[in-house]
């Protein structure tokens, strides 16, 4: 990344706080949404923050009391019961939604493995790499994630490992699915435009 996006105060030490106390806590988490591909290509607006993590039932109650320690806004039993059941959950910091999204399919676990670790501020978080954001993304194909895909593509092009996203998404889709034929034609076309061999 060429330079740190600039984003609103309560959004980035929101970002920054959580990572701070799931790394305190040993929790794996990536940074995934609007404020990650940010980071990744260039800032865009977003309102509110993404994490895929994983965290220990058992360890959930103790994680939650140190995030409202923290500042950090929910109900303990609406949190802990929606994180177990439904394997997500939203908390709120300063009014920014905060949602968590559990890795429950082996693709998304992943995109958390492959997640790297970056200095924002002078301080370390955990941010999906491209190619996780792209399969999220694909995930998702919402207009904002389409646009997502497109600068993620501009900005990674020469470096994007299409293989491994190929292999992920064929887990996750069916075949006759052209999401990931519209981002193979994407990244040829990018490549083709710098005069590079195709995809």
């Amino acid at each position: 990344m060429a330079s740190e996006p600039a984003v609103s105060r309560d959004l980035l030490d929101g970002a920054l706080e959580l990572a701070d106390a799931l790394s305190k806590a040993s929790v794996r988490y990536a940074l995934i949404g609007g404020l990650a591909a940010g980071y990744r290509t260039q800032a865009r607006f977003t309102k509110d923050l993404d994490f895929l993590l994983q965290v220990p039932q058992l360890q959930l109650p103790g994680v939650l009391e140190e995030l409202r320690r923290r500042g950090f806004d929910c109900d303990l039993s609406t949190t802990i019961r929606e994180w177990t059941q439904h394997h997500m959950t939203t908390l709120s910091f300063r009014g920014v939604r905060v949602d968590w999204l559990k890795p429950v399919v082996p693709a998304y676990q992943h995109v958390l493995d492959r997640a790297t670790e970056e200095i924002w501020q002078g301080r370390p978080i955990r941010v999906a790499s491209a190619e996780g954001l792209i399969l999220l993304k694909l995930s998702a194909w919402r207009t904002q994630d389409q646009l997502d895909i497109e600068n993620l593509v501009a900005a990674h092009k020469d470096t994007l490992d299409l293989d491994w996203i190929r292999a992920e998404w064929a887990t996750l889709a069916h075949p006759a699915d052209r999401r990931l034929a519209r981002l193979v034609e994407l990244v040829a076309g990018r490549r083709k435009a710098n005069g590079e061999p195709g995809a």
